[in-house]
C-alpha cells in the first residue's frame, strides 16, 4: 500500500527478485530516499516510473458498448437490491469494509449464478433478479484462499500435473525397461520405489510433547525420497548432465522450463506456472510450505495448465 509505505519511518526492501534470487537487502532507508533515487523494483512502481495498469497491458476505462456482466437486484444477506455491472475484459476489484457485502456479491450471487447459467454444478445462488451478460463468458473460476492440501507429498510439478508427464519420461527409459520399472515406481505415494524409512516423505516427522512438531531430513535417503537404484535411472538433454527424478525435483520451474524445452507435454503443463510467475518454486516443494498468495496462484496455474492447448506459448504475467 503507497500510502502506508510513504508514512513509514524507514523501509527495507528485500530482493531483487523471488525465490532463490532475493533474499538480499537492496534498499534500507526513508521511503522520500527510496521513491527518489532507488533502483529497485519497489522504487519504480513507488515512484511512478513504473505504473502498474501499463504493466499489465491495460486498455484504459470500458466503454459503453464493451461486453459486461449485469447483475440485477441483488438482495441476499445485506446487500439491499443491489444493481451492479462488471466490465469484461478488465481486472475489476470489488472493494468495502469488512462485511459491507463483497464475498456475498462475488461468491454467493455472481459465481452461483454464472455456475448455473452455464450448466455447472452449484448450490442456489443468492438472491437476485437477473444475470445479464452470460454469453460472453466461457467459463468460470474461483480462486479463494482456502488451503489447497494439507499433505507434504503434493507439490507444484503435481498439482499441475507435469510430475505424472515427467514420470512417464523416467519409466520409458532404456534402464526402466530393463528393471521392469512402472510409472508407479517413481511415485512418492505408493509403489515400490520408495525410500522405505520415510516412506516417500523425505524427512522424518518427530512428535513434540511441548514443542512445535520436528522434521528430520530423513538419514536414509538423504531427503531424496526414492530407493538409491531408482535413482540410477536417468534423463539425459543435450548439452545437460543426465538427472535422476530426484535431480528433478530440486529444480526450479524456470531451471525445469529449460531441461525440458524440446518436451511439448511437460513444457505445457509447466509455463502456466511460469505465467503466473511461479518460475522460482522447485519442482518438488511441498505444497503445504507455500504462502497463501503463491498457494492462490498455483490454483490459477492448475486451471491454465487444464485448459491450455499443448501447443499453445503463455505469456508470463508482469510482476506488479
Amino acid at each position: 500500500d503507497p500510502q502506508i509505505m510513504l508514512a513509514a519511518d524507514r523501509i527495507v526492501d528485500l530482493g531483487p527478485g523471488p525465490g532463490e534470487h532475493g533474499g538480499r537487502i537492496v534498499f534500507n532507508g526513508t521511503p522520500a530516499e527510496l521513491a527518489r533515487g532507488a533502483d529497485t523494483l519497489t522504487a519504480a512502481y513507488l515512484s511512478g516510473r513504473k505504473d502498474a495498469a501499463q504493466a499489465a497491458g491495460q486498455r484504459g476505462p470500458p466503454l459503453p458498448a464493451d461486453p459486461r456482466l449485469e447483475v440485477r437486484g441483488a438482495s441476499e444477506h445485506n446487500l439491499q437490491d443491489l444493481d451492479v455491472e462488471i466490465p469484461l475484459g478488465r481486472l475489476v476489484c470489488v472493494t468495502g469494509v469488512s462485511g459491507s457485502g463483497k464475498s456475498t456479491l462475488v461468491q454467493d450471487v455472481l459465481h452461483a449464478a454464472l455456475l448455473r447459467a452455464k450448466g455447472k454444478p452449484t448450490e442456489a445462488p443468492g438472491q437476485h433478479r437477473e444475470l445479464l451478460g452470460t454469453e460472453h463468458v466461457g467459463e468460470v473460476v474461483l480462486v479463494d484462499q482456502t488451503a489447497i492440501g494439507r499433505t507434504t507429498r503434493s507439490n507444484p510439478a503435481s498439482y499441475v500435473g507435469a510430475f505424472d508427464v515427467i514420470r512417464k519420461r523416467f519409466a520409458a527409459e532404456a534402464v526402466s525397461l530393463e528393471r521392469g520399472y512402472t510409472l508407479g515406481t517413481f511415485s512418492f505415494n505408493s509403489g515400490n520405489g520408495l525410500c522405505p524409512t520415510c516412506a516417500g516423505n523425505g524427512f522424518e516427522h518427530v512428535e513434540m510433547q511441548f514443542l512445535s512438531d520436528v522434521y528430520l531430513r530423513c538419514p536414509d535417503c538423504d531427503g531424496k525420497r526414492f530407493r538409491p537404484e531408482i535413482l540410477e535411472v536417468k534423463i539425459a538433454r543435450e548439452g545437460g548432465s543426465p538427472l535422476s527424478i530426484a535431480d528433478v525435483l530440486e529444480m526450479t520451474v524456470s531451471e525445469a522450463v529449460v531441461f525440458f524445452a524440446e518436451d511439448r507435454e511437460v513444457l505445457a503443463r509447466l509455463e502456466p506456472l511460469a505465467s503466473v510467475g511461479l518460475d522460482y518454486l522447485r519442482l518438488g516443494q511441498p505444497v503445504p510450505t507455500l504462502s497463501g498468495g503463491e498457494a492462490q496462484r498455483l490454483k490459477l496455474a492448475g486451471h491454465l495448465a487444464d485448459v491450455k492447448p499443448v501447443n499453445a506459448k503463455v505469456t508470463r504475467l508482469p510482476q506488479v
